[in-house]
């Protein structure tokens, strides 16, 4: 029989820090850039190319290229697919759609005085840069249990309000007929057990534009741009570990919660050229300061324990933690491009860009507001798991254009290096795409299909599931030249 106890075991508690880890930096550094149709159509091969704002995030110089004023509005509509399996269980398929927008840009052209420098343009607006709307769902029966990490730590008298504090509450650890500290799971820490995840993220990264750009002599642009990211991603998730082939005594089933949001906003700084060799070949050149960027996390979790004893079935009353909140930030990683592009006069381009990043130079900061050795020493750890667990990687993007009198057609593949030490190959995108172009209007459509393979793991030491994500995004621009 389950003997309750009151615990009296002292809190000594530092600043809970929810999610950050080192596989949390991608979703802020493995980006998969938005912009206008025409953009994506092409596969974002604009880095030598410019007259595009889109490429305002990418390649800077491309903007003295514009001749015009130019207004852009693009809609955008995804669908995400996940499939998720554990060891031993079955393919789960996940869906989910939203629509947002892509890419709103204005751009002012100038004549400057000086006979040399043909075009000085500004263009202000924003750009989509990752999505992270996304619905994961597994189940099957495996090994180990959540219960082992909240009982290690409440054991160690290192209680947490979000985690053990829970499961002590909930009388999933109790103190047994000696008065010692015990759990169902105690001498069957392996047990097999069934159980289910479902997560639920929603969000995205938008970048702010301003950039300045510059026309010399029709040989030479210069650019610059600043760059400053919003970040809203919220996660909800609930993991279920349930025992009906009675192999746990007492244990019938846990449910443990999970809420973050964060909110965050940085500031970076892009500079590129763009040489034309001649009328039909142009190279470019960019590159990007890390990322500077302030984050707040505000999260919380619940825990529910039932099991059966010699008084019967127990449903557990859910266990709520205090809500916590954290500031930290994050220096991402810097990257540099090259690109090419041939120009064939009324008849489209063929071009491709090449962009390296370090995804090991990430760098979280956990003690920028508070002075703390628990914090620092975390951060530590996490950095160090950065720089082992991720590399250098290339990123490749191949588009082209064919001109049929006012209309285009479009088409382009992505290239992503994969961030994993020891991963080789890529994470492959497709897109197409057609437009009209008119003399002060023009049409663009685009659709862009890409696919990722990552894993979930609920807990330390927990059983890994695969996922596999596939995403089709498709985009309108209306465009408006005065």
């Amino acid at each position: 029989m389950k003997q309750i106890a009151i615990l009296a075991l002292a809190l000594l508690c530092a600043d809970h820090i929810f999610a950050q880890n080192a596989s949390d930096v991608l979703r802020y550094s493995y980006l998969q850039p938005g912009g206008s149709a025409r953009y994506i159509g092409a596969a974002g091969a604009f880095g030598a190319l410019g007259a595009e704002f889109g490429a305002i995030s990418q390649n800077p110089a491309g903007l003295a290229l514009f001749r015009s004023n130019e207004l852009t509005l693009t809609p955008s509509l995804r669908f995400s697919n996940t499939v998720a399996k554990i060891e031993g269980g079955y393919e789960n398929r996940e869906g989910k759609s939203n629509f947002g927008f892509d890419n709103v840009g204005l751009v002012f052209n100038t004549t400057p005085k000086s006979k040399l420098w043909k075009t000085f343009n500004v263009g202000i607006g924003f750009n989509h840069q990752a999505d992270y709307n996304r619905s994961i769902y597994y189940d099957g029966e495996a090994p180990g249990t959540i219960m082992n990490g909240f009982y290690t730590e409440a054991k160690a008298g290192n209680m947490d309000p979000f985690g053990s504090e829970l499961a002590v509450n909930a009388n999933a650890i109790y103190a047994d007929s000696d008065g010692n500290l015990s759990y169902d799971f105690g001498g069957n820490e392996n047990a097999r057990v069934t159980r289910a995840q479902s997560i639920n993220t929603y969000g995205s990264m938008n970048e702010m534009a301003l950039a300045f750009a510059g026309n010399y002599d029709e040989k030479l642009m210069v650019g610059a741009t600043i760059g400053v990211p919003f970040v809203n991603y919220r996660l909800e998730g609930e993991y279920v570990e349930s025992d009906p082939a009675k192999a746990i005594d007492y244990f019938d089933q846990l449910t443990y919660t999970e809420y973050l949001h964060t909110n965050g906003v940085g500031v970076n700084l892009k500079l590129g050229v763009i040489y034309k060799v001649n009328q039909a070949l142009r190279l470019g050149a960019a590159f990007h300061t890390p990322t500077a960027l302030s984050f707040t996390d505000s999260y919380s979790n619940t825990f529910v324990y039932d099991y059966t004893d010699g008084n019967g079935s127990t449903l557990g009353e859910t266990q709520y933690s205090p809500d916590g909140n954290f500031d930290y930030t994050l220096r991402t990683t810097w990257r540099a491009s090259a690109s090419a592009a041939v120009v064939v006069k009324k008849m489209g381009f063929l071009s491709a860009d090449v962009e390296w990043v370090d995804y090991a130079s990430n760098r979280y900061d956990f003690t920028v507001n508070v002075a703390s050795t628990e914090n620092k020493q975390l951060e530590r750890d996490v950095n160090n798991d950065i720089q082992r667990n991720y590399q250098q990687a290339l990123n490749m993007r191949l588009g082209a254009e064919l001109a049929l009198d006012q209309f285009r057609l479009r088409g382009g593949l992505n290239l992503l290096g994969k961030p994993n030490v020891g991963s080789t190959g890529f994470n492959t995108g497709y897109s197409a795409g057609a437009g009209v172009r008119l003399k002060s209007f023009f049409l663009d459509f685009a659709w862009r299909h890409g696919q990722r393979f990552g894993s979930v793991q609920p807990y330390e030491n927990a059983p890994i599931a695969s996922t596999e994500v596939v995403t089709n995004d498709f985009l309108l621009t209306l465009g408006f030249k005065f």
